[in-house]
């Protein structure tokens, strides 16, 4: 008896993975159908929510979007072509439609209704010893320190300058700039302690951090700083090792050199749009993304929305 159980068990196995890819080829093919049938609606910038219910009494699956408005005609299209689809499940799904800002693509996230939602953890950025607030207020009595003893002059500093420094993965401080105020920051980060690393969905970040320089009159205790998060791997471009920056809202601060954004989707990156920058470096940013395997998932991962790729100019 116990010769013929173990070759039942892995047939009753084999039998639910098979039938658990079926299911996700009806997904996928009904996600691609909904996509050429929506195409031609003249939506931009648009989240939705929608659902495919299987009635039981029809023997048939039901598409709903209530935010959408679509006419008898297209609705009835939806559903028949739906329902010709090879499939073996009568699972229903629900999800979000995505009408994409800058190019006519449609993005779609789906799940079955009532299976777990697994969310990706929202990053976290790196931090020093005691906070930015006295890290700041460190960066201020060494400036001060070196202004009173003549290392350091402030009255040809402008009002809105900064210097850079990194912080890797391993919390880490780098300053290659080379620069009189990057050499400053370069003697001042010996004596700091490594930042507590950054995390985004349990993989390290590294981050760019800009330091106010003060001008003269100003009052050191309201210098300010800038981060940016960035994924770990580095882009060359124009044979220079730079970091790749991200942001789910288009940058706007004046450091930021190029800008790219590409919507996420099936763990890669499509439709780019290029938004600030020489189009030769965008362009290698656009070939450096799709050839790396960066997964930055939205906070809510059943809406697919753009990601903000940029490079600082420090």
């Amino acid at each position: 008896m116990k010769r013929f159980l173990l070759p039942a068990f892995f047939l009753l196995l084999l039998m639910r993975t098979s039938c658990l890819v079926r299911g996700q080829d009806f997904e996928s093919a009904y996600i691609d159908l909904l996509k050429n049938e929506l195409r031609a609606l003249p939506y931009r910038d648009l989240d939705v929510s929608y659902s495919l219910s299987y009635d039981s009494l029809q023997m048939g699956y039901v598409f709903h979007a209530p935010q959408l408005f679509l006419d008898s005609v297209l609705r009835a299209s939806i559903d028949s072509k739906v329902n010709v689809l090879p499939r073996t499940t009568a699972a229903s799904y629900k999800g979000t439609i995505r009408f994409d800002n800058y190019t006519n693509a449609i993005f779609i996230r789906s799940a079955l209704v009532g299976a777990a939602l697994v969310f990706n953890t929202m990053h976290v950025m790196t931090e020093p010893r005691g906070g930015m607030a006295r890290f700041m207020k460190r960066w201020a009595v060494f400036l001060d320190s070196l202004k009173r003893i003549d290392k350091f002059e402030d009255k040809n500093v402008g009002l809105d300058s900064y210097v850079y420094m990194v912080v890797e993965v391993d919390g880490s401080l780098v300053c290659g700039d080379t620069s009189e105020a990057g050499q400053l920051l370069q003697q001042f980060i010996r004596s700091e302690k490594p930042w507590t690393p950054g995390i985004m969905s349990g993989r390290p970040l590294v981050q760019s951090v800009a330091l106010q320089i003060p001008y003269h009159g100003m009052d050191y205790d309201k210098l300010r700083y800038k981060r940016h998060g960035g994924v770990r791997p580095r882009v060359r471009i124009n044979n220079e090792e730079r970091i790749v920056c991200f942001s789910y809202a288009l940058p706007r601060e004046k450091d930021v050199r190029a800008i790219l954004s590409m919507a996420c989707e099936n763990d890669g990156y499509v439709a780019p749009v290029f938004h600030k920058g020489p189009v030769n470096e965008l362009q290698q940013l656009a070939t450096f993304l799709r050839g790396e395997q960066i997964n930055i998932s939205y906070y809510n991962p059943h809406m697919a929305n753009r990601v903000y790729f940029y490079i600082i100019d420090n």
